[in-house]
């Protein structure tokens, strides 16, 4: 992995792992790892399918919920949401999301922290940079949309 930013204490964003890289997240206290990628993407190591077996080789929980250039569903939104507060919640472990570089992971990571914190649409974008989460251009207008469509509730 070229790209490991923890967002949360529980909570990581990041380019594609190799598999060595998800050997290491899991000596790394990870118990889970959601990839955001579409099959066929270029620089794709291991196929979705093949990331989650040797993901769950490892002993490690596995998502995969493909994010492209269409909109979020609220149902995969949800999927991600849960995966990461099923394990951050109960302090049982670290959740590493991934895409090809990076942005995908980060607007999905922040759609998370909108939810859980009850961020407004209109206030996301300047508390995300206040965790050090950067959203622009197609990403942003797909947050900005998603949380129009689907508003936050106050935690």
């Amino acid at each position: 992995m070229n790209v490991k930013r923890q967002i949360t204490a529980t909570i990581a964003i990041g380019d594609q792992p190799s598999e060595a890289d998800l050997t290491r997240l899991k000596t790394e206290g990870y118990v889970g790892i959601v990839n955001l990628r579409n099959e066929g993407e270029p620089e794709q190591p291991l196929s979705p399918a093949a990331e989650g077996e040797k993901v769950r080789a490892l002993g490690l929980d596995y998502l995969h919920y493909g994010v492209g250039a269409g909109p979020l569903t609220a149902a995969g939104v949800e999927s991600v949401c849960e995966f990461i507060d099923r394990h951050t919640d109960t302090g049982s472990g670290k959740v590493m999301v991934h895409c090809r570089k990076g942005p995908r992971a980060a607007a999905l990571v922040l759609l998370h922290q909108a939810k859980a914190l009850g961020w407004k649409p209109d206030e996301v974008i300047t508390k995300a940079r206040g965790i050090g989460l950067e959203v622009e251009g197609g990403l942003r207008l797909l947050v900005e949309n998603y949380l129009r469509e689907h508003p936050p509730t106050a935690p």
